[in-house]
């Protein structure tokens, strides 16, 4: 599991292409100042430090400093948005981020950084039609759902059936090549979009996947890519 440290305003920006932050692999924890940002990352140990130069509470130099001479925190990436002003960047040099962004900030590019940063597989938007069974419900009768997104380790998919995180499910779907995936997985994630209330994602990690579906889904997915 990664785990993501962002500013509260900036999360919908991370979400903007592809549900990224809705992976079953990645945790999400949101600060709105940086004395939060300090006491998340002492909690959770956080991979990646997403934030905005300017932020309330103590100054983002003083609190890049105190990450980079601490022991306990310092083995993380950075990334800070900024103002696109020579003053904003001085400061930014000084915050010694690995990464900035001025603003308005593209989504995609900032996505792909993030998942530089993390080293996770790449997953992409994929729509197709999936039966989804899960023991206990629905009669145990395979329903039949859509995916949303898809890597070599997960997918997510939406549906209006209230579903519950750890649910272990057997999934079946077809690739665009034709390839016929199936397997079993778990519901790691569940989350319900702003814009459509009567839905849920479900982020499902693959727990037993054939080797070889795995590679064809990475085929799939670097096809997609390029």
């Amino acid at each position: 599991m990664k785990k993501i440290l962002v500013a509260k305003e900036l999360k919908d920006l991370l979400a903007e292409h592809n549900n990224f932050i809705m992976r079953s692999d990645i945790a999400v924890f949101t600060a709105a100042t940086n004395d939060d940002v300090l006491r998340m990352h002492r909690k959770e140990d956080a991979d990646l430090i997403v934030t905005q130069l300017e932020m309330p509470g103590i100054k983002t130099e003083e609190l890049f400093t105190i990450i980079k001479e601490s022991e306990g925190l310092r083995d993380v990436s950075t990334i800070i948005i900024c103002k696109d002003t020579l003053a904003h960047r001085e400061r930014c040099k000084r915050c010694n981020a690995n990464a900035v962004f001025t603003i308005p900030v593209d989504a995609a590019l900032l996505q792909f950084k993030v998942q530089q940063f993390l080293n996770i597989a790449p997953r992409k938007s994929y729509r197709a039609a999936l039966a989804v069974a899960i023991q206990g419900k629905f009669k145990d009768t395979p329903m039949p759902f859509f995916t949303e997104n898809i890597s070599s380790r997960g997918m997510l998919f939406r549906s209006g059936e209230p579903l519950s995180k750890g649910d272990g499910i057997f999934f079946s779907f077809f690739l665009p090549d034709g390839t016929h995936v199936s397997g079993y997985g778990e519901i790691a994630r569940v989350d319900k979009p702003a814009a459509d209330p009567e839905a849920f994602l479900y982020g499902i990690k693959f727990t037993n996947v054939d080797p070889g579906v795995q590679l064809a889904i990475e085929a799939v997915v670097e096809k997609i890519e390029s």
